[in-house]
């Protein structure tokens, strides 16, 4: 079975692995049928540095349950990332800050 991806369904994301930094590659399926590398500002932080979202994250939480802080590591660095709540709604998210 043959199976046709294009940017309307079955689109799948597909992740190599680096071998030698161990960080994920992600190509996407383009509109022209052709595999692009993905590289999103979710992944980049304020500094324009790569974060590896694919580890594990720890959250914090305010009394209302909105998301405050967002944390990643991947061992030697920790990204956290800050949102902002008015009214219930978010009003401001920090990016992704090295700390």
């Amino acid at each position: 079975m043959r199976i046709t991806l294009d940017k309307y369904r079955n689109a799948q994301a597909v992740y190599l692995v680096d071998p030698n930094s161990g960080e994920p590659y992600a190509f996407v399926q383009n509109g022209s049928g052709g595999l692009t590398v993905t590289n999103t500002p979710n992944d980049l932080d304020t500094n324009g540095d790569p974060v590896p979202t694919y580890k594990g994250h720890t959250f914090t939480y305010d009394t209302s349950g909105n998301t405050q802080t967002d944390t990643v590591s991947d061992g030697s660095t920790t990204w956290v990332r800050t949102y902002t709540y008015t009214n219930g709604q978010q009003t401001a998210d920090s990016g992704w800050v090295k700390q």
